[in-house]
């Protein structure tokens, strides 16, 4: 363990940064209205934190979102950053500009701007960002010892110790956090995955990411409480390259390769890869040798992956980029730590009876189902594929059409049951995605129990290839291996889809 830093900061100087980054609106305390931080009063502040059930008299309050006044009764801060002053409470306002932007430059500042001692690589994309992150994780720990992770699955500060994550891209304090914690267990090393919200509500204000990785990019994440259309989505999606000292992206986006391109060129190093242009920095080539990749045209040797798919390739091209962009040289055996990744809950293979094969996988949208699918009929000759999925509620609504659309690109039986539906109906959900279907081979089923849907969907591949000796695929997409959907804004236990299989087989062997 790392020694435990006891951190104190004056709250003037606090309202001072604020001032200096054009944040402050004024300082309300005792009825007294101020700009000015020397009428506050000398005191410190050793903690900080945007949730009003953890804190102490000395610790700084954001009250962020959605927050209500009615919370500032729990909170035993004597001081809090808001957009707007709550009288009713005796503790001092810090009134700001913006919440969000004010928590993340006060975090790098409280926690010593971490970010500037270590090496950061980041990820964004529609679909692939947690297991490049685990890929470039496992050459960095590989080659330099140790590293560090934020990503949608699991977390580690330490090098070490990995536990449940909640967010993709965490709140700006636990980011600044985590990376301190990092330097304190001697760890220089860090990646992250950044999610397009990151940027839209200022997870990373202030961040300069050593290497920063464009993968891909599709429709998704646009709601009411998320982006308005694509454009922002996207938009907000680039941000990631403006932020980075260096640059890897895909040379396989299609129409929108040009944005990507014209702000990599703008880094004094970028890196390029795709699974068939040689004139790419990093390719694929297929042969005799394998899944051989090339780096500015010298042979890095042939890479067996334990994951599945062309898709994981490419997300080990682009682990392979930030690695190398972090100081990895092309010719150590680390980058060859890729081969030996499994992320749970991702290309999950499960064969659990003759004829009939199962991929659990958080597959949510458009891109990443009919990359699936494409895997499937590449992968067997001629298979009968069955999708298991759902969509999300109150958010990304247009996965529904996504979702529908992918599927009819080969399943040949679509079971819609429940994903994390929150407050919306599962009627409306399910008729979105099946309006989208437009392949009439493709049949199309309702089960709302998750559970039957996935038991209906097994026993369905077992008798058709008992029936037609057709190999039968399974895709249980969307949970991974969430033991949990969420309903009405709380989680309801629901047994994973992988513990269903597995029972499954037990039975019917």
């Amino acid at each position: 363990m790392g020694p435990v830093v006891q951190r104190k900061e004056n709250i003037r100087n606090i309202v001072r940064l604020l001032k200096k980054e054009g944040l402050l609106r004024e300082v309300i305390s005792e009825g007294s209205w101020s700009c000015n931080e020397d009428d506050l009063p000398e005191f410190n502040i050793d903690s900080l934190s945007y949730s009003s059930k953890t804190t102490s008299p000395s610790t700084l309050l954001f009250c962020k979102g959605a927050f209500k006044e009615e919370y500032l009764k729990g909170s035993q801060s004597l001081f809090y950053v808001s957009s707007c002053p709550y009288l009713s409470s005796p503790a001092t306002a810090i009134v700001v500009q913006d919440v969000s932007k004010a928590m993340a430059k006060v975090g790098a500042y409280f926690y010593s701007y971490p970010q500037e001692r270590m090496c950061l690589a980041a990820i964004t994309g529609t679909k692939g960002k947690t297991t490049t992150a685990f890929f470039t994780h496992a050459i960095l720990s590989s080659y330099f010892g140790n590293c560090g992770l934020l990503s949608s699955d699991k977390n580690c500060s330490d090098g070490k110790t990995f536990t449940p994550s909640s967010l993709t891209t965490p709140e700006s304090l636990d980011i600044f956090k985590a990376l301190s914690d990092a330097l304190e267990h001697s760890v220089g090393h860090f990646v992250m995955e950044v999610s397009s919200q990151a940027y839209k509500v200022s997870r990373v204000e202030g961040i300069e990411f050593d290497a920063g990785a464009f993968l891909n990019i599709s429709p998704d994440h646009v709601s009411p409480s998320e982006h308005p259309n694509f454009e922002d989505y996207f938009f907000c999606k680039r941000q990631l390259l403006k932020n980075s000292r260096s640059a890897v992206y895909s040379a396989d986006l299609g129409k929108f390769e040009g944005l990507i391109e014209e702000e990599a060129e703008k880094k004094s190093q970028s890196l390029s890869f795709s699974l068939a242009s040689p004139s790419s920095d990093l390719y694929l080539k297929k042969g005799e040798k394998g899944n051989e990749i090339f780096f500015e045209g010298k042979s890095l040797g042939a890479f067996n992956l334990a994951m599945e798919g062309d898709f994981n390739l490419s997300n080990a091209m682009a682990a392979i980029a930030l690695a190398i962009e972090c100081g990895v040289p092309e010719e150590s055996p680390a980058l060859h730590a890729v081969e030996n990744v499994k992320v749970s809950g991702r290309m999950e293979r499960m064969d659990p009876a003759p004829g009939v094969t199962v991929y659990v996988d958080y597959a949510h949208n458009y891109l990443s189902l009919a990359s699936l699918i494409g895997h499937v009929q590449s992968a067997f000759k001629d298979p009968f594929i069955t999708v298991v999925t759902g969509a999300t509620g109150t958010k990304g609504l247009n996965r529904r059409e996504g979702l529908g659309k992918a599927a009819s690109l080969g399943a040949g039986r679509l079971i819609l049951t429940t994903d994390d539906r929150d407050f919306d109906s599962l009627d409306e959900i399910d008729a979105q995605i099946e309006k989208a279907v437009d392949n009439p081979n493709t049949q199309v089923e309702r089960e709302d129990d998750r559970t039957l849907a996935v038991l209906s969907a097994l026993n369905g591949a077992k008798k058709n290839f008992e029936e037609t000796g057709r190999h039968n695929v399974v895709l249980l997409v969307g949970k991974g291996e969430e033991d949990w959907v969420k309903v009405a804004g709380k989680k309801v236990a629901q047994k994973s889809d992988p513990a269903i299989v597995k029972e499954w087989e037990k039975e019917v062997n």
